[in-house]
């Protein structure tokens, strides 16, 4: 009798394609997968689970206890931990075992390595891999990771998992009286107190058009918590929701997706706008360029230069006044994410490893 290895599956701050993603491989046969979970009624997952205690931070003795106890209990042969608190806590949990603990790591934030706390988590000896989201992320790390513990492979995304949003769609403007005249934009992030989302460039940039190219009538629509100094500046045809549950159902009645980042890693929401046939402009920084395809025959967005107001303007008057390329932008949108983000990819990317301890 063949023994499939256990892989238990920390949710903390685990998305929706990781568990995805786990749920595929546990489907496969490849590994039994055991969700531990600190809420077990929120995530919506056919998973085994086990309860534990919430992460509040990388030294958390109750979490410890818990995930320790549960450890004890089910003996899987890996850990994988998404946040750099699941880690450290799954690091303690596993001291005296045979337990490997795998990490993630899917933000460009600069590591310390004097910093007591890195050693807690990220840079601890005892971590057996790190899966990183982008090359750029990688490559950083093996400053401070030995390159044998590190891999890489972009998250994948599925037209399947916007179907809802797509026949469900909605708008922050009333658009009852619309006649199609308005270019419409849409922004989804949590910017506040993080500069670094680029929201005020993107501001900046539709007051641009409103003096220079009042023609285009753009309308934005910035979804998630943002700043009070953007909110305060900011135009009557800009509108700010709030963070949004359904946030992704605000796209498919968009033209145009903007990603202003001056630092990002790589952000799911540029493919969950190709999904829903949306072109995308996006900072030309490490790791959210990749998500575009920026020219050529197949390509899905236009790149521009981070903090440039300027730059966002000129691209989005480009694709309003060339219609065609517009419409063949969003069947390139759609057909980048069928062709290069396909799950089946990042299943097997991962299954080799957390099962087979390859690359």
């Amino acid at each position: 009798m063949i023994t499939i290895p256990t892989i238990l599956l920390i949710y903390h701050d685990a998305d929706m394609v990781t568990l995805r993603t786990f749920e595929a491989i546990n489907a496969m046969g490849q590994a039994r997968v055991i969700l531990a979970d600190t809420n077990p009624v929120t995530a919506s997952s056919n998973l085994s689970r086990v309860s534990i205690q919430p992460i509040k931070g990388k030294l958390n003795f109750k979490a410890i206890k818990s995930l320790k106890q549960a450890i004890r209990e089910l003996s899987p042969d890996v850990v994988f931990a998404v946040s750099t608190s699941a880690l450290s806590t799954a690091l303690f949990a596993t001291r005296g075992t045979n337990t490997k603990v795998i990490g993630y790591r899917g933000t460009q934030a600069r590591v310390h390595r004097f910093d007591p706390t890195y050693r807690m988590a990220l840079l601890n000896k005892r971590v057996h891999h790190i899966v990183c989201e982008t090359q750029d992320i990688c490559q950083y790390l093996s400053r401070y990771i030995p390159q044998e513990k590190l891999s890489w492979c972009p998250k994948p995304y599925s037209t399947d998992w916007i179907k809802d949003a797509i026949v469900n769609p909605m708008s922050a403007w009333d658009t009852t009286s619309d006649t199609n005249e308005h270019f419409n934009l849409v922004y989804i992030g949590i910017t506040k107190g993080r500069p670094h989302k680029g929201l005020n460039y993107l501001i900046d940039a539709i007051q641009i058009l409103n003096l220079t190219r009042p023609d285009i009538k753009p309308r934005l629509t910035v979804i998630g918590e943002a700043d009070p100094s953007d909110i305060n500046r900011a135009t009557d045809n800009i509108k700010f929701t709030g963070n949004r549950p359904d946030a992704i159902h605000y796209l498919p009645s968009a033209d145009l997706f903007v990603l202003p980042s001056t630092r990002d890693a790589s952000p799911r929401v540029v493919r969950e706008a190709q999904a829903c046939g949306l072109p995308c402009i996006v900072s030309d920084i490490p790791g959210a360029r990749d998500l575009i395809i920026p020219d050529g025959p197949k390509q899905s967005g236009i790149l521009v230069p981070p903090a440039n107001p300027q730059a966002i303007t000129d691209a989005i008057a480009y694709i309003y006044d060339n219609p065609t390329l517009h419409l063949r932008m969003i069947d390139n949108a759609r057909e980048n994410i069928t062709d290069n983000y396909n799950p089946d990819n990042y299943t097997a990317y991962l299954t080799k490893v957390m099962v087979n301890n390859d690359k």
